[in-house]
């Protein structure tokens, strides 16, 4: 829930010195907030199906519809914004919350793998999972949770599984007990 105080600060900050490209004359800012800066390479506004990078952490919009919605889209965040022109006046900056995805995981070694972690998702705390049955995990922007791996035939495991929004890859590495 740290990261819900780090967003807060982000919100007080616009609010209190706005940053960025002015509006044009008959525009408004869209104020991206929430997306880590090493993220924003890998994301991508959509505004009405056109697509743009992510530059800075605004767009500039001038609307000539009703109404678009501005979508964040990306592998590990999504957002998402409705405006209508009426609200996308000269000055005004109205704010895309990021928002993390849920972390799923795609574990490669054997394939009857069961895991239990220390820590991390409440979700996976002192219970045993069929590794390929996780269920998604909230994990915020990021974790790194202490996990004991086991499978039938091989010597159990502790890893550290570093896990961020979206698909996670996890490489697992057993002895066999006969080696």
């Amino acid at each position: 829930m740290a990261w819900l105080g780090s967003i807060l600060a982000e919100v007080l900050a616009l609010v209190a010195a706005p940053r960025g490209p002015a509006p044009p004359d008959d525009g408004c800012v869209v104020s991206v907030i929430g997306l880590p800066v090493p993220a924003r390479a890998h994301h991508e506004l959509v505004v009405s199906s056109a697509r743009t990078q992510l530059v800075g952490d605004a767009l500039v919009l001038s609307l000539e519809h009703l109404a678009v919605t501005v979508m964040l889209v990306g592998p590990r965040y999504r957002g998402e914004l409705s405006l209508d022109a009426g609200r996308c006046t000269e000055g005004t900056t109205h704010v895309l919350l990021a928002r993390p995805l849920p972390a799923t995981i795609d574990f490669t070694g054997p394939r009857e793998l069961a895991m239990r972690c220390d820590d991390g998702p409440v979700e996976l705390a002192e219970k045993w999972w069929v590794a390929r049955k996780l269920p998604a995990l909230d994990v915020g922007h990021g974790v790194a949770m202490s996990c004991e791996l086991k499978s039938p035939g091989f010597h159990p495991v502790r890893q550290l599984l570093r896990l961020a929004p979206g698909e996670n890859s996890v490489d697992v590495e057993m002895v066999r007990l006969d080696d």
